[in-house]
Parts: C-alpha cells; structure tokens; sequence
C-alpha cells in the first residue's frame, strides 16, 4: 500500500474496464470497516440515475457491516430507466456473492456519458480486478479512476491536530461541467477517521456542501449523478464533540478546497470568479441572485475576453423577475475598487482599473443590494471557445 494511505479500516482498489478510456483506470471499489459512519448527499435533478436511486436507499441500512464504494466513470447509467436499476442490481447481487455481504451493503457511483446502459460482462470483470487490488491500489489511483473530462486529479490530504490527538482527512473529487448548485456534475469523497454520531455527521456534511459543492457554478446545467459522501471510520482518538469548532471548520474548508479545484478545472475555463451578494432580505434570496449572475453567459463571456464590462453585471442583477432591485440601491465592486452607486458610475473609477481586475486569473464581484446582514458567496469561471468544443465533441 502506498504511503498516502493513511486512514486505518479503508481499502481500495482500482483498474480498467477497457472501455470509454481505453486502458485508463475506470473502475473503483472501495472497503470500508464495520462501524463507519456514512453521510450521502445527492442531485436535486428529478431524473436521477440508477446508481443514485440505489445509493440513496442503501445508505440508510442501519446494519454495521463492512460497506464497499462501487464506482465507474464513462457511463453514468441514467436515463436507462427500470434496465438501467436492474443492471445496477446486477453488479450489487454479483458483488454480494463475491463478498459473501448483503447487497444494501454496496453502494453505487456513476459518472460519464447519459443513456447508455452498463456493459455488465465488462464492468464484472473489471470489478474482479478492482477486488484483487484491493489494500494495492492507492488515493491518486482512486481519484484518476474517477475522472471523465477532468484534466488533473483533485486530492486533498491533511492531518489535524488537536489536543495531542491527529485526525487524517482525506478528499477526492471528480467534475467539470454539468455544474451547477444542488450540487454539481460531480463525485466528491471524504474520508476521516474522526470519532463522530450519525445525527452529527449528517449535519456537518449539509454544512459543508451549503459552503462549498453548493456554491459553486459552471454552467448552470444540474446534473443527473451529483454524489456526495463523507466516511468516518472512527479509528481516531479524537471526538468531534470535543472539539467541534475546529473539526468543523476544517471538513467545510476541505469542501471548498475541493470545490476550488472543481472550478479551477472547469472545462475550457481560464479564470475563477467570486461574486459575493450582500444586504438582501435574506440568505436564500443572496444565493439565488449570486446564482443568477453566476449563469450569466454575457457575464461569462466578458470574463473569458478580460472585457470589464460592468453593465453586464448590473444587467444581471436587474433582470431577475420575481426579485426586482432598484439600481439606486446598488453598489458594484471589481476587486478593490468601487464602480457603480447610487444609479451612476463611480467617480474615482477608471476603465484601465477594471481591466486589471478582468485580466486576472481570480476575479472578486461584491454587489450590496439593500442593507441587511445576509450574504452569499458563489464561485463560478469564464466560458471560452474550448468549453464550447469538448462539448460538441464529448461523444
């Protein structure tokens, strides 16, 4: 086992269907010790893929046993309707025979291309060998195999102290289009070895994506498979209830900090963009406008061309319907410098200081739209020519 794998009670094992990618990891089996806590998230999207539907139900069982991560990329198996759920029963009564485990014990993941139906002799033998290479095979395998139209990994490793007590996180992330909030075109895995409840695990995830997988937006496009799990095994000396404040804001960093490499590796993207709305009547309404000006795609465009177009931006924020801002109550900033107040542009503003600003490789929008305490934050990046090219040719 490689030295990155450092959370005692987790086992992978990765390999190749041979198919979508050629020879190119493909396949992902994880196991996980009896005892772990597991908390699942999914997509919103009502067409919901079958190993969705099947995850979803068996990350309830309450049973203790060992639980295994079944995994593939190339094929996201939705849209397949009742053939797609009875393939994916396949591959869990068949793993269920090899482990001699129930099959609510298994837990389905799938990303790639929609409507297409799983090579089931294919993805049996690639699962065999997955088996096999289980305790070999390590997290950089694990977050390669995973990928689609991904161009790096997204891995995150780290080691808290507290109180003379360490506890190992580990988080692996794929996705770059198909993402919008609720969550994204995405598989996101956490691993720890915290002491932690299940009520408290729930929360703490939920708290975490609202930050992060939930704040964040390529192209406005919710995806059928969106997956999010955290793992905690339990084996540290630490317990979350002794030292919830820290743990909790190092789990919600790690999110974001997956989810900046997410927006970093969106496709064809160039540039990562904050924008931050402040003053609205409540948070709700925060985030939907910071969702609504994030899917802007003459925003978007203007990002790409380092055009700092600032009309589109105030655009944005007044053609949204059922919330009407009046312009005079809005304050637009570029960076550090204030550009629109009142219903007119900023005195001290200049073109050649929103230019440096939009030629930049992060880009800060901060809009106050009233004068309440609310806020929301949500990252999002340019649209270029290339994102519009690994589309057309995705298939």
């Amino acid at each position: 086992m490689s030295k990155l794998h450092q959370i005692e009670g987790i086992k992978i094992g990765t390999s190749s269907s041979n198919q979508e990618y050629g020879n190119r990891l493909d396949t992902v089996l994880v196991e996980i010790k009896e005892e772990s806590k597991l908390s699942g998230l999914f997509t919103t999207n009502n067409l919901k893929a079958a190993p969705v539907q099947i995850c979803s139900k068996n990350i309830l069982s309450s049973n203790k046993n060992k639980k295994y991560l079944v995994i593939n990329a190339g094929n996201a198996n939705a849209a397949t309707g009742l053939k797609g759920l009875k393939d994916c029963e396949q591959i869990n009564s068949f793993l269920s025979k090899e482990f001699s485990s129930k099959k609510n014990n298994f837990l389905p993941f799938s990303t790639g291309v929609i409507g297409k139906r799983l090579n089931i002799p294919k993805y049996k033998k690639a699962l065999i060998r997955a088996k096999n290479n289980l305790g070999k095979s390590n997290w950089k395998n694990f977050a390669e195999s995973i990928m689609t139209t991904d161009s790096k990994i997204k891995l995150i490793k780290k080691t808290i102290k507290v109180k003379n007590k360490r506890v190992n996180i580990f988080a692996i992330a794929k996705g770059s289009a198909m993402i919008h909030p609720n969550m994204a075109t995405l598989l996101s895995f956490v691993f720890t070895d915290l002491k932690i409840s299940s009520k408290d695990l729930n929360k703490l995830h939920k708290l975490a994506c609202n930050q992060s997988l939930n704040a964040i937006s390529v192209d406005g496009d919710l995806s059928t498979n969106d997956s999010s799990l955290i793992v905690a095994t339990g084996n540290s000396d630490l317990n979350f209830i002794e030292s919830k404040e820290i743990i909790e804001k190092e789990i919600i960093n790690t999110f974001k900090e997956l989810s900046k490499k997410l927006m970093l590796d969106a496709e064809g993207s160039s540039k990562l963009i904050t924008i931050k709305i402040k003053g609205l009547r409540s948070q709700k309404l925060c985030k939907k406008m910071a969702r609504h000006i994030a899917n802007s795609l003459l925003l978007k465009t203007a990002f790409n061309g380092s055009d700092p177009n600032w009309g589109r931006i105030i655009m944005a924020t007044c053609n949204l319907e059922d919330l009407p801002i009046n312009p005079n109550n809005i304050t637009l900033k570029i960076g550090p410098h204030k550009v629109f107040s009142q219903g007119e542009l900023s005195k001290n503003y200049s073109e050649s200081k929103g230019l440096k600003e939009f030629k930049k490789k992060t880009i800060v929008i901060e809009l106050v739209l009233g004068k309440s305490d609310h806020s929301f934050e949500i990252l999002t990046c340019d649209i270029s020519p290339e994102y519009i090219r690994m589309n057309a040719d995705y298939r």
